[in-house]
């Protein structure tokens, strides 16, 4: 058995007989191509656009009601994983960078801007409760909104120009 080979083993019923299946590091964690995103950048793509939508979510909800306030807790601990899986990204797209669908400078530029964002602003939430953030966290949030508003309004823009970019993300392509 080969030692990089993970832990898990999944078993697979074939008719009578039963097949023992070990998946390795590569075929689970699959690299970006040139065609598509990879298994780790879609999982951690989705991951974070959950969690984001699941941010935005309780801040508008406790700004409408005083009574939801209580959310402010399970914001702040979505918030570390954001950082942590932030942190993880970054990473993982500086390694990916020559592997990943060609892009134009622009959409680039864009990525990368959200990557600095998806930093600064859980960095900045952590700094407000230390009582170093002031208003920078709102504003950093909102900016972040809005580019991953331009972000989703550039894959419909993608789509009806006939360029469909989505299912590089969806893993169909």
């Amino acid at each position: 058995m080969n030692f990089n080979t993970l832990k898990k083993v999944f078993l697979s019923a074939s008719h009578t007989e039963i097949r023992l299946t070990l998946y390795s590091r590569e075929s689970i964690m699959k690299p970006d191509t040139l065609q598509s995103y990879g298994s780790t950048t879609r999982f951690l793509h989705w991951t974070m656009a959950a969690c984001y939508l699941f941010m935005f979510a309780t801040v508008i909800a406790w700004n409408i009601d005083e009574n939801l306030k209580f959310l402010i807790n399970p914001h702040k601990a979505v918030g570390i994983l954001l950082l942590i899986l932030s942190v993880w990204r970054v990473g993982w797209g500086i390694r990916q960078r020559k592997n990943r669908p060609a892009n134009a400078a622009v959409t680039k530029l864009g990525h990368w801007a959200m990557y600095a964002l998806m930093l600064a602003v859980p960095a900045a939430g952590i700094a407000r409760q230390i009582g170093n953030g002031g208003e920078i966290h709102g504003t950093l949030a909102f900016s972040l909104l809005f580019l991953s508003l331009g972000h989703i309004g550039m894959v419909a823009y993608h789509y009806i120009k006939g360029e469909s970019v989505l299912p590089r993300m969806l893993g169909k392509s």
